[in-house]
């Protein structure tokens, strides 16, 4: 009887110390769970959209920041799109030691509410030095196409943290006096992707401007309905031989007329723009529209990324184009239609007939121009003066060395032109995400591939679940009934087990 009782007290003096090892371990484990996950914060962004984590470009331009920066949240605990943004700003907060993060009750320190005139929760103020810049709601939130919450915070903090910084706030000027869209009308959806690459939109008339503005990175016509003037043309050109560049997009117009001022300007850049309507039954879009063709992409930077990710563009109304002969410019194709396709020369009829007057395809719809504009003009102008007297032959050739020694390394972006201006429509770029990234590509190749910022902004749908009958059925029996039915059974025979044992 006493050894029994002995090897009873010897177990329950084992069974204690292995339960008070293993808390002793488990509280440990704790413990330096916990000092890891504050020296290494980790967290997983499950949502389908990564909303709350940062582009590859913002970690780009955080990680080359070289003074302290001081995010400012005037938050409204308890709202949705607060705790999204106090999320978001967490998240700057965490990706570089050069960012300090305050978040801001303007009810409870309204000094500093009014120090930087806030006057509405959900604002954001990016601090450098002794500049800020203040991001109103507006700027940060939105709605997108789905009908969900747009978040543009992302763009609009990088985009501040830029300017801050000297590296953003490059200029895009969009054209206007002649019909042309822009982005206070019907280009509104154009003008806020821009400004989420970290570029400055403004626009220019250029006729009350007299030139172009010294600091225009690109200068946009979008879509004119009515001739340049002469002297605006001679402006445009002047400024692309300075190592400007444009963005073309030169639909047809609507009574058919040219605009030759616009077309000696194209010519000046190695592009001609047909008279005509494209017409593709082979990529009509939705399979029903041939006057809106889903070109197929050429080879390109702007559109190598749009294959890679399998987007498809619309461009609807659109003329053809192609390269001018002669040129010293190198121009690429961009996109292109199928070999079906036809640019119908009869704008006037109101049926669309393939004939003998129309161009057959596949036809060009947009390219890209590059090179020298001042090399090539210089290389023009000797050939014309080639035969003359020794002199000026001797002139001519001393220029042509010098045109050489500029033009060595000085391929770059000089135009792109498109034959249709509907396709950036505010419709067209909130429903085609293609059209999106090619017209966005388009003005960061312009700028150079060294300044692109691509931050898209995120919406925050719902996305609802489609359950087919048979899905239906399948839930009811395997979670209103099978499951409940397992655990029972599970309870059922624990129980006998015991009861036996």
């Amino acid at each position: 009887m006493a050894e029994r009782a002995d090897v009873h007290r010897r177990r329950v003096l084992w069974r204690g110390t292995n339960a008070v090892v293993l808390t002793v371990a488990v509280l440990a484990l704790l413990v330096l769970a916990n000092v890891f996950a504050a020296r290494y914060s980790w967290r997983y962004d499950a949502t389908a959209q990564k909303i709350y984590s940062l582009s590859p470009s913002t970690h780009e331009v955080l990680a080359d920041l070289e003074q302290d920066v001081t995010l400012y949240g005037f938050l409204q605990s308890g709202s949705g799109e607060g705790d999204t943004l106090r999320k978001i700003l967490e998240q700057y907060d965490r990706a570089s030691p050069r960012i300090r993060l305050e978040v801001v009750d303007p009810e409870r320190e309204p000094s500093t509410a009014r120090r930087y005139e806030v006057e509405a929760y959900n604002t954001v103020v990016v601090e450098v030095g002794d500049d800020h810049r203040k991001i109103d709601p507006l700027s940060l939130f939105g709605y997108g196409a789905g009908g969900g919450l747009e978040i543009r915070a992302e763009q609009a903090i990088t985009r501040a943290l830029l300017e801050l910084t000297g590296r953003g706030g490059k200029k895009v000027y969009f054209l206007t006096g002649h019909g042309e869209g822009n982005p206070d009308t019907e280009l509104t959806t154009l003008g806020q992707l821009l400004e989420g690459e970290a570029l400055t939109v403004e626009t220019l008339n250029l006729a009350q401007r007299g030139q172009v503005p010294e600091d225009a990175a690109v200068v946009v016509i979008a879509g004119p309905s009515r001739d340049l003037l002469e002297e605006e043309r001679q402006r445009l050109e002047d400024y692309v031989r300075r190592g400007g560049r444009l963005l073309v997009l030169y639909g047809p117009v609507p009574d058919g007329r040219r605009l030759e001022q616009l077309e000696a300007l194209l010519a000046s850049v190695g592009v001609e723009a047909a008279q005509d309507v494209v017409v593709d039954p082979q990529r009509a879009f939705l399979g029903q529209d041939p006057l809106s063709p889903m070109p197929l992409l050429g080879s390109h930077a702007i559109v190598d990324p749009l294959r890679q990710g399998e987007l498809v563009l619309v461009l609807p109304g659109s003329r053809s184009l192609q390269a001018r002969e002669g040129t010293e410019l190198t121009t690429t194709e961009l996109l292109h239609t199928s070999d079906e396709a036809w640019g119908e020369t009869d704008l006037r009829s109101e049926t669309v007939r393939r004939d003998g007057d129309d161009r057959a395809g596949p036809l060009t719809l947009a390219l890209a121009v590059e090179g020298d504009l001042a090399h090539a003009d210089r290389s023009a102008g000797q050939a014309d003066e080639q035969g003359r007297d020794e002199g000026g032959e001797a002139a001519s050739a001393a220029e042509g060395e010098a045109a050489e020694g500029d033009g060595e390394g000085g391929s770059q972006p000089v135009a792109v032109v498109v034959g249709s201006a509907a396709f950036v429509a505010n419709d067209y770029l909130d429903r085609v995400p293609g059209n999106r990234d090619f017209i966005v590509n388009a003005v960061n190749w312009l700028l150079g591939s060294e300044e692109r910022l691509t931050i898209r902004p995120k919406e925050l749908a719902a996305t609802p679940i489609v359950l087919t009958p048979r899905a239906v059925v399948g839930i009811f029996y395997g979670l209103v009934l099978g499951f409940p039915a397992l655990v029972a059974l599970t309870g059922l025979a624990i129980w006998w087990r015991r009861r036996h044992a």
